[in-house]
């Protein structure tokens, strides 16, 4: 078996970065050639657990996991929903991973941070794409100052 350490750790991150409180791997078959075990991932969180099940392989069961937490789910940092390929993401008037409720209105007008992996880390679209940010997510605006020194 090859070992992609890069995507092993850059799940086991993107897991934690996502506040779960506990993070596995494992088989449910034993006796089995190892491609014939069922690898699983799942990331605990408070009262539910996501799972990636039956993969012929654990960093291809922590790579699915990872994959399942980002896709449709909802960029903390920009608010867009995160897409893994130029595809886009499907969102249709469902709950996010966290329990938000999420319309195709509110998919539509927060538009996409397109996260990718690069080497041993998931990498948010927005971090990438600073100076373009996406028209969806209003810039801070300074605040102004009067004549007199008092901020309106």
């Amino acid at each position: 078996m090859n070992f992609d350490d890069d995507a092993l750790l850059a799940a086991v991150d993107l897991v934690g970065r996502t506040g779960a409180t506990n993070f596995q791997i494992g088989y449910l078959h034993d006796g089995v050639p190892a491609d014939q075990a069922g690898w699983y991932a799942h990331a605990q969180y408070r009262g539910a657990r996501i799972t990636a099940e039956d993969h012929r392989h654990p960093v291809e069961a922590a790579e699915a996991l990872a994959r399942r937490l980002l896709d449709g789910a909802k960029c903390a940092h920009c608010g867009g929903l995160v897409a893994l390929s130029d595809d886009g993401a499907m969102a249709y008037n469902t709950r996010l991973v966290d329990g938000t409720r999420w319309t195709v209105e509110q998919a539509t007008a927060a538009g996409l941070c397109h996260w990718r992996r690069v080497g041993p880390r998931w990498e948010r679209g927005c971090e990438q794409r600073n100076p373009s940010r996406s028209s969806k997510v209003p810039r801070r605006q300074p605040k102004r100052t009067t004549r007199k020194g008092r901020r309106s």
